[in-house]
């Protein structure tokens, strides 16, 4: 028997309900019917036993006892076990029900009851198809929901809906088989299709009917179904290829002006003996539809977008008259805010049909001041953030925006925001002058507010409230005595109680309320009753679906346990918990027998495990000032480079069936070679605030002109959530760096440039605020890293390494951004040893200071000027971000400025360098960009002017003459001229291309 909401089962239990007496026994059906022998009566008879059979059932020993009205030495009525069975019935765990009552001497007697249990969908699988369809897809399109009930009915659609998804991607002679594993304890049953797809059928020459307009060959072509022309016949049926053949039909219609043309797929036949298709297409190409404008312009670009005559396929009033809105709103948008639109229609033939737009743009207007007046209760901001009309701003609405329909909108938002707030006799009336200050072209709107009384409420009576509940529904409503009075805060009131109570498990939960108005004192006197209805509690979580995972770290996710609250709210949080550990591609949850009212329900988990492998080949390029890799001793800047880069990554998921990673990153250009080995915990002891990575490195790279640095680094970090945006990590690090390839003075090479050991201990705190990590329009990213190299931990030099680096991006106006990033590092050397190259600061470049080329900032060598870096940074950086072209493109204006300083007592804001060896001072650098954006961030290419950029002395010798030239007796085969230096500068046009914004 299908089980639906309790009542309509309650009404079909008792109208099934078939009672006999028999010779042998009492009997009592609820669903298959009744055997039927010759009649006896039991009523009245003593009770002597209750038995159940089978014994184990789908409910426990105290609801069972809890549900029926019978009890042993209790007398047998007929009513009591009618009421019996209609309870089990109700509790929808039983598909069949049957009662016999055996006689036990000559005044007792044993009711048995007999029962089928029912079944609720668990898991469903479809097997054995090759893409398209994909599993999923499958899947969901059986329509069997998990926990709901199952029967043969919803099984057989499930096959029909299977079938035909198969036929529409091609899969004429598929066969699908079924299993079905049950599990009584908990009534459970799993479903698997497995599916014999057969081949899929390729098209065959499409059949048009209809009037098409044009030779039914040319129609067909136009769908794309042919393979190409060196492959002779046609491709493979699929659903999606079908709908975009479907589509260039229509569009080439489109292009000719048919606006109405109609092209549907009437059936596909498909013959089994050359296991193709043929589709049969009816196509109306209707008339020619021309659309244009009289009175103002308007492109044929613009209208195609504005109409939707273009994009419905259809021409009715509905449609034109929504045009016209549309181009209204258009102009409006142009600063013609008087601007009408109406259209007309013209029959130029039986096939030819004109609808002309008539436009009258009126005088073109600029919003000079939009203003509020009256208002005590709110500020001018809380006000006008709600409006709709805007004053003329400098890039976007350089004319303003007004119509009398953003006019009617923002009077009836600020009505509504202070009826919401209890000023119920509230009046806003709007004041337009075309003539503001004497000037015709310019409009100012003013928004006159006459508040009126506050309405409060003086007493809430709340009734219907259990005592352990009363507490926190109290504190959920903004209704209490001495708030504001209004229908909207009730209506809040009313949606939190309700999400409490569901969230508590009471589902059945109704929230009633009525308001009387003492208009002589202005107050509000609310009644709320609350029908509770029954609780539901959680008899236990059922998870299906682990392969590989390991069911403690699913029930660690979870947060129900048995005996809790039915918290819809928690089941969902669950869900959530067991997608972020990013190794399950699907997560179900549903309650078990939702319509049932039992009170003890099973909540189910079905989980789908993502794949285990993640392979990811990627192919890229650099492009900077930063040479090829190639060793040039007179190109201390580097020219302009082009590297292609190649990049390999293999990640293992769900390692062990513990959640965690490993994964192994590769990445080969002529400017560097990295390995990379990571191992992470996600959540490290099944704590969520922290996380666990281990990581290899190898790296071997010149993204530094001045050497060639190889770098073997072991890594062990701790990450810790402190809030949503704030974060903690402490940090290990341990590394071994060499440099080769060295180009400056040989003087400082065995200072600089000896292999060195660094172990590193560092913490690093984070605070992420962003609305939009990618691309930030408005919020606050900082970041804090204090690191300590010591002999302690197996360095070589002693030193203490704190980074600071904070931006902030504040909306301007509308979709304008000013975006501003400062970065400050220092290297207090404590050890008396100089600081390797590879450990000192290097910056410059798209991501600092846009003024120099990469890491090409700070100090530098006095014989070579190549770039030794520095103990101390600081680097300023600020941006407008605005919209340029439609809205995918903006554009940037910067101004950066910064540098890489000797040492902390070296930091200086001067922006004039005193001579060629003086390099601590304040490099600023302007310049425009642009951002294209993408899926993965803006594509991004800035052009900078470097205003005080260094100058510097050059080496114009060979490697040699750099290494022998200046000792007292250099080798006789090496040419020493009496000055192989010159003086160079940064050039002052500096170019970045990039994916993601500077900051």
């Amino acid at each position: 028997m299908e089980v639906g909401a309790p009542t309509s089962l309650k009404r079909v239990a008792i109208a099934r309900l078939l009672v006999t007496l028999t010779t042998g026994a009492l009997t009592v059906f609820a669903g298959q019917g009744p055997a039927v022998d010759s009649p006896e009566d039991y009523a009245g008879r003593r009770i002597a036993t209750i038995e159940f059979q089978p014994p184990d059932q789908p409910l426990l020993a105290e609801k069972l006892e809890e549900i029926t009205p019978l009890a042993v030495n209790q007398i047998l009525r007929l009513s009591e076990v009618t009421a019996a069975i209609d309870r089990l019935w109700l509790t929808g765990r039983y598909s069949d029900l049957a009662v016999r009552a055996q006689p036990v001497g000559d005044d007792a007697v044993i009711l048995r009851f007999v029962t089928e249990p029912a079944w609720f969908i668990s898991a469903v699988r479809a097997r054995g198809v090759p893409e398209p369809p994909n599993r999923g897809r499958l899947e969901n399109t059986t329509r069997l929901e998990l926990g709901t009930r199952f029967n043969e009915e919803k099984l057989q659609t499930a096959l029909g809906n299977l079938y035909s998804l198969l036929r529409a991607d091609g899969f004429y002679e598929a066969v699908i088989s079924h299993e079905l594993q049950r599990r009584p304890a908990t009534q459970e049953i799993d479903i698997t299709f497995r599916v014999n797809a057969g081949p899929r059928a390729r098209f065959a020459t499409p059949i048009v009917t209809g009037s098409p307009g044009r030779p039914a060959g040319e129609v067909a072509s136009m769908a794309g179904w042919e393979r190409f022309w060196f492959l002779p016949g046609y491709k493979h049926v699929k659903q999606a290829r079908v709908r975009r053949g479907l589509g260039r039909i229509r569009t080439a219609y489109q292009k000719d002006q048919r606006l109405m043309a109609r092209v549907t797929l009437e059936k596909m036949h498909y013959d089994p003996a050359s296991q193709t298709a043929t589709p049969t297409i009816h196509v109306e190409e209707g008339p020619q539809v021309e659309i244009t404008t009289v009175g103002a312009g308007v492109s044929k670009r613009k209208l195609r977008e504005l109409v939707p005559v273009f994009h419905e396929q259809t021409v009715d009033r509905d449609l034109l008259l929504e045009g016209a809105r549309n181009i209204v709103d258009y102009l409006q948008e142009q600063g013609y805010f008087r601007a009408q639109a109406d259209f007309r229609q013209e029959a130029l033939s039986a096939d030819h049909m004109r609808i002309v737009y008539i436009i009258e743009r009126g005088p073109r207007y600029r919003v000079a001041r939009v203003e509020v007046a009256g208002n005590r209760y709110f500020d001018d901001q809380s006000i006008e953030e709600r409006l709709s009309i805007r004053e003329a701003g400098f890039l976007r609405f350089r004319h303003g925006l007004f119509s009398e329909q953003h006019l009617r909108q923002d009077t009836e938002a600020i009505t509504n925001l202070y009826r919401a707030n209890g000023f119920l006799d509230v009046e806003v009336n709007t004041i337009v002058d075309e003539n503001y200050l004497g000037r015709s072209s310019e409009l100012a709107v003013s928004f006159q507010i006459d508040e009126g009384p506050q309405w409060l409420v003086e007493s809430l009576d709340l009734q219907g409230v259990r005592p352990e509940n009363r507490e926190a529904v109290l504190a959920l409503l903004q209704s209490a005595p001495g708030q504001p009075f209004s229908d909207f805060n009730i209506a809040i009131d009313r949606e939190s109680v309700l999400n409490y109570y569901h969230n508590n498990g009471y589902p059945e939960a109704e929230f009633v309320s009525s308001a009387e108005r003492a208009a002589g004192r202005r107050r509000g006197l609310l009644r709320y009753e609350v029908r509770e209805g029954r609780r539901q509690d959680v008899r236990d979580v059922l998870i299906g679906g682990l392969e590989t995972t390991r069911p403690e770290l699913v029930h660690n996710r979870i947060l129900l346990e048995p005996g809790d609250p039915l918290s819809l709210l928690d089941m969902i949080r669950g869900q959530q918990r067991l997608y972020d550990l990013g190794v399950f591609s699907k997560v179900e949850a549903a309650v078990q027998n939702p319509e049932g009212i039992s009170r003890n329900k099973f909540v189910q988990y079905q989980l789908e495990e993502a794949r285990k492998y993640s392979v990811r080949v990627g192919a890229g390029a650099q492009i900077a000032r930063i040479g090829t890799g190639r060793v040039d001793l007179t190109q201390p800047v580097g020219d302009p480079g082009f590297s292609p880069r190649l990049s390999f990554d293999v990640t293992r998921f769900n390692f062990r069936g513990l959640g965690h990673s490993i994964g192994m990153q590769a990445r080969v250009s002529n400017l560097q070679r990295r390995g990379l080995l990571t191992y992470g915990v996600p959540h490290f002891r099944g704590n969520e605030a922290f996380n666990l990575s281990f990581t290899g490195l190898y790296d071997d790279s010149r993204d530094v002109r001045t050497f060639a640095a190889r770098r073997r680094e072991g890594t062990v970090q701790l990450g810790q959530r402190l809030s949503r945006a704030n974060a903690l990590q402490y940090r290990f690090t341990y590394r071994r760096v060499s440099v080769t390839d060295v180009q400056i003075n040989p003087q400082l090479i065995p200072i600089l440039t000896q292999p060195a050991r660094i172990g590193l201990a560092s913490v690093s705190f984070v605070q992420d605020r962003r609305d939009n990590p990618t691309d930030a329009t408005r919020g606050i990213f900082t970041t804090l890293d204090g690191g300590l190299s010591s002999k302690v931990f197996g360095s070589q030099t002693d030193f203490f390494r704190p980074v600071v680096s904070n931006a902030t991006y504040h909306a301007v106006g509308e979709d304008v951004t000013f975006a501003r990033h400062v970065t400050f590092g220092w290297i207090n050397n404590f050890g008396g040893a100089e600081i390797p190259l590879p450990e000192r600061f290097f910056s410059g470049g798209g991501v600092s200071n846009r003024a120099f080329p990469v890491n090409q900032a700070g100090p530098r060598d006095l014989v070579t000027g190549f770039p030794i870096g520095g103990n101390a940074v600081l680097n300023f950086q600020n941006e407008l971000r605005f919209p340029l072209i439609l809205g995918n493109v903006r554009g940037v204006l910067f101004h950066d400025f910064g540098n890489v300083f000797s040492d902390l007592g070296s930091v200086s804001f001067r922006v004039r360098q005193r001579d060629i060896t003086d390099f601590n001072y304040m490099i600023h650098g302007v310049g425009f960009g642009i951002r294209y954006g993408t899926p993965i961030g803006p594509l991004r290419v800035d052009l900078a002017y470097a205003i005080n950029p260094p100058r510097f002395f050059g080496f114009q010798g060979t490697r040699e003459q750099l290494l022998f030239c200046g000792t007292p007796n250099p080798p006789a085969n090496i040419n020493c001229p009496a000055n192989l230096q010159t003086v160079q500068r940064l050039s002052h046009f500096q170019f970045h291309i990039s994916i993601g914004q500077a900051f």
